[in-house]
């Protein structure tokens, strides 16, 4: 341990993915933490459940600590406060009961894995439901990621008790209780680096990333079979963890494109790319297209691509619907269009890559004026002014309570084909 000097504020930082190079939107919010919060004048010490030398030598975070369960106790006896996120927060807070605690509720992974239901069955939602219920009664303090997250989690947290009479009171709004901390954006970005090959003349790349359940990429499809442009290729990127995030989606597009023969033709698969080097992606493609339908997801998510799109100055097509369509209309900074809609995604598509006119001013001038809003400085506010006077919650005590978690069993169907993956999987070991 490192002895803390008794006027600063030790934070711990605890993501439940570890910050190594290659990472997702979970590992990247909390290094960017790591880069930003100790320059308010914050102690922060890193703990990931990764190996510590796997974390970027460049941070000007000291401490790095490796997560161990049933030793948080010791672990974390000089921090003052902690903001964590994901199932590791569960032993947070069993562990460590008397620490200020900010739970980071930014991926509404509960309502994400609704999703995988038919592959996974309803194991992830027990899990998935009984965590925020402990989570939501137990923390002090919650971030979100918009406004539309908030009003949802705020419907969840009085059914636990923690919107009470006594916390009203002291706190109308509630801002106190949770807040709406986004992902933040850098402002500068490094030099371009290609990170793709060269192409011949005509050629776009049209960049749709990651490609989970809960995407409609047909759309867009539809769009590229209509428009008949085997110049304009379309990018996906392959999940790094597969055999967690069941890829049933990511099947379907790729047997429907093999029917075609656009497999890595029109259509290319990329592997994931270590997290600095996104911005690098995002100025070598021409736009970046991602298309949902309407669902709750939808409604409470705040789609990061979109905001690393912005900053690099690459135009977006949206699905309306949520919050990131919302602030893409209210700044004019995307190209929305209604979900399920393959004409429209052609109209958006053509005039986005003919440079007509508005294109350019959309890209740097809208887009930056969204974006102000999105520093990291400025986003990090609420996690700031609660490390620097950190708090437990008192009225928690009176009123918070932890619901039982109930579901029906998994269906007959999803247990027979469940022992049947498990049969062959033994046979062919």
């Amino acid at each position: 341990m490192v002895a803390k000097a008794t006027d600063v504020s030790r934070l711990a930082l605890l993501p439940s993915e570890p910050i190594r190079p290659k990472m997702a939107g979970i590992g990247i919010r909390y290094l960017e933490m790591a880069r930003r919060l100790p320059r308010p004048g914050l102690d922060v010490v890193l703990v990931t459940a990764g190996d510590p030398a796997e974390v970027p030598s460049d941070l000007p975070v000291a401490d790095v600590r490796r997560f161990e369960r049933g030793a948080l106790a010791a672990l974390l006896d000089d921090c003052d406060a902690v903001v964590g996120q994901g199932q590791l927060m569960n032993d947070l807070l069993i562990e460590v009961p008397s620490l200020p605690t900010m739970v980071d509720l930014y991926d509404p992974w509960l309502v994400e894995n609704l999703s995988y239901v038919d592959t996974l069955g309803l194991d992830p939602y027990r899990n998935d439901h009984a965590t925020w219920v402990l989570q939501m009664s137990r923390g002090d303090f919650f971030l979100c990621s918009c406004e539309e997250q908030r009003q949802f989690y705020i419907g969840f947290l009085a059914a636990l008790g923690r919107v009470n009479p006594y916390r009203v009171a002291d706190d109308p709004d509630l801002s106190g209780l949770i807040d709406v901390v986004p992902f933040g954006i850098s402002t500068e970005l490094s030099a371009h680096e290609p990170v793709l090959p060269p192409v011949e003349d005509g050629v776009r790349r049209l960049l749709f990333g990651g490609l989970y359940d809960w995407y409609d990429p047909w759309p867009v499809l539809d769009a590229l079979e209509t428009l008949d442009r085997p110049d304009w290729h379309l990018l996906l990127i392959r999940n790094p963890n597969p055999g967690s995030t069941p890829q049933r989606l990511f099947d379907q597009v790729e047997s429907w494109c093999r029917q075609r023969g656009w497999w890595q033709e029109r259509v290319k698969v990329l592997d994931w790319l270590p997290a600095a080097r996104r911005w690098d992606l995002l100025r070598d493609v021409d736009l970046v297209v991602s298309t949902h339908l309407p669902s709750v997801e939808t409604h409470l998510s705040l789609r990061t691509r979109f905001l690393d799109a912005l900053a690099a100055e690459c135009p977006v097509i949206a699905t309306e619907g949520g919050g990131m369509s919302r602030l893409l209309r209210e700044h004019d900074a995307g190209w929305l269009v209604p979900p399920g809609d393959p004409a429209a995604v052609a109209t958006a598509l053509t005039e986005i890559l003919k440079g007509e006119a508005g294109v350019v001013q959309r890209r740097a001038t809208h887009g930056r004026e969204l974006l102000e809003a999105f520093t990291w400085p400025r986003v990090l506010e609420p996690v700031v002014r609660f490390a620097t006077q950190p708090r437990r919650d008192p009225t928690k005590e009176d009123f918070a309570f932890r619901a039982t978690t109930h579901s029906p069993p998994d269906s007959l169907r999803f247990r027979a084909k469940r022992w049947l993956r498990r049969q062959l999987g033994r046979n062919a070991s």
